[in-house]
């Protein structure tokens, strides 16, 4: 006997089961943290065994929707689906589909620029430790959430309204970044909530622990995580559009390096991704209950097989592949879900922006490095049967990424270097299936982001939003999808060189790992 799938109904949760008998069956409900013992008993239910068994969907306050569910047949457990699995149609205020923009380019940057530049896209980071609080008051939005109510900051959120709203006005769809931050990204540093929101295990002691992970060990933080996406997902997703529209969220950043990005301690990269799965299902949770068409990211950097952050801390960074494996075994174990993948495939150094020259990349899915050079692996990676959610293909965005240009003598050069490099990523990108997204990160050059100039724009400490002067690849963003293309495309190939801009633009996919096992036969 084996548990296909949990639906959620409007007021029910049902159950379908392969290989009932007519035996009683056992089921007990338990809260979904995840450590060395099941979470908490929250009810539990006996029935006859067939093909469909449901439960009342609510109890009181409490909504079973992102409970645990475990079958038992005697003293033993049935394999299959513990978490719920599919929604009925009709659970969903917001049943549009998704709203492809016209276009992959992304970018944050002012309306005028947005508007100049033919943005549809963009990401918007969003930190629990920033609009949330333990308070009530006078200045805070109670919203309950599962039996208990939690508090959000009133000027907080309208800021967050006012930036959602006008990217709305430009023609602009946002995707959330949602972090957990306790330091960085406007955190109040409350903490009462930082004790009840930040996870256990975070490196306190550690300055490179940016962001920690979100905390699914306990019903205390998982509360106010679940809070934390309902309410954005609820208020962003309305039909009506009242407050803007956001189309999915990506949880946390660059968690094949843990350590720095999502931090949770020191762990296995096996435990790290089942907390980390059990976040990613949380939230597809709490959006499909309000948004059908809402979509969760697992978001890596560029090191892929056999490559880390940090090689010499294996319990600290992982290689990108590795987490996706985990994280699809994870889902096959205990229920699918249709998570999709946030990629950042920077230059292999980020100094320098000519990634056709990148040493590392090969084209096989044994690569240690995916790259603009070789970003096409990641969607023939993907497309593997034993990736496919429901035979569809993994949904990608390339969420982070941009082009370093140096000062000095350098300059000139590699300004030109970005420039073409945009145009030819661009391409790659818009021509790959499954990719919604090429974000340009970032809008002007950041004097505190790792000694690097990402920007489109230079940093001017007096102009508004300190954007300075215009970068030459400025221009090229903007020429992508207007008729100047052509023109646009024709200088970066003779920039780059056209065999190798050819090459890449086309490049030969080996639909599998690299054959090592001849190696060593050099004698």
């Amino acid at each position: 006997m084996k548990v296909l799938s949990i639906e959620a109904r409007r007021e029910q949760i049902t159950f379908r089961l392969e290989g009932a008998a007519g035996e009683r069956l056992f089921l007990r409900e338990s809260a979904p943290v995840v450590g060395a013992k099941p979470g908490r008993t929250l009810s539990t239910h006996e029935c006859a065994a067939s093909g469909a068994i449901s439960i009342d969907r609510f109890a009181g306050d409490h909504d079973r929707l992102y409970s645990q569910f475990t079958f038992f047949a005697g003293d033993e457990a049935l394999a299959g689906a513990r978490y719920v699995t599919d929604f009925a149609p009709d659970v969903p205020e917001n049943r549009v589909p998704y709203p492809q923009p016209s276009s992959i380019k992304t970018l944050h940057g002012t309306k005028e620029d947005l508007l100049a530049l033919g943005i549809r896209q963009s990401p918007y980071n969003i930190n629990l430790p920033a609009i949330m609080t333990t308070v009530p008051g006078e200045n805070t939005i109670p919203y309950p959430h599962d039996g208990r109510t939690y508090y959000f900051l009133r000027d907080r959120v309208a800021a967050m309204d006012a930036h959602m709203i006008e990217a709305a006005q430009c023609g602009v769809l946002i995707t959330m970044i949602l972090l957990n931050s306790p330091r960085l990204f406007g955190s109040t540093g409350e903490r009462a909530l930082l004790d009840a929101c930040i996870h256990p295990a975070f490196a306190w002691d550690s300055a490179d622990a940016f962001i920690s992970a979100f905390d699914m060990r306990t019903e205390e933080g998982q509360g106010y995580y679940r809070a934390f996406v309902e309410f954005l997902v609820e208020r962003y997703t309305r039909p009506d559009g009242k407050y803007g529209h956001a189309a999915g969220a990506i949880i946390s950043n660059e968690v094949d390096s843990q350590y720095v990005w999502g931090n949770a301690g020191e762990m296995p990269v096996e435990e790290y991704t089942r907390e980390y799965t059990q976040a990613l299902r949380q939230a597809w949770l709490c959006g499909q209950k309000h948004c059908a068409h809402f979509r969760v990211y697992v978001s890596l950097d560029q090191h892929w097989f056999g490559s880390a952050h940090n090689v010499r801390y294996p319990l600290r960074y992982y290689s990108s592949r590795n987490v996706l494996e985990n994280i699809a075994a994870h889902c096959a174990r205990d229920g699918e879900l249709p998570w999709n993948v946030a990629f950042h495939p920077y230059p292999e150094d980020l100094r320098w922006p000519d990634f056709w020259h990148d040493r590392a990349p090969d084209f096989t899915f044994t690569t240690p490095k995916i790259t603009f050079k070789n970003m096409e692996v990641l969607e023939a990676y993907l497309s593997q049967p034993s990736m496919l959610y429901r035979g569809a293909p993994r949904r990608i965005i390339f969420s982070e990424q941009g082009f370093n240009s140096h000062s000095g003598a350098l300059q000139a050069l590699t300004e030109k270097m970005a420039e073409a490099g945009y145009v030819l990523a661009y391409l790659k990108a818009r021509q790959m299936k499954t990719v919604d997204m090429l974000m340009h990160h970032a809008y002007t050059d950041n004097p505190r982001e790792f000694g690097l100039n990402l920007g489109i724009r230079r940093y001017d400490p007096a102009a508004p939003g300190h954007a300075g002067e215009k970068k030459p690849v400025y221009f090229a963003v903007r020429d992508m999808d207007t008729p100047q293309e052509a023109e646009r495309v024709a200088q970066a190939r003779a920039f780059i060189g056209e065999e190798l801009f050819d090459y890449l633009l086309h490049p030969p996919i080996e639909y599998g790992d690299r054959d090592a096992s001849r190696d060593n036969e050099f004698g």
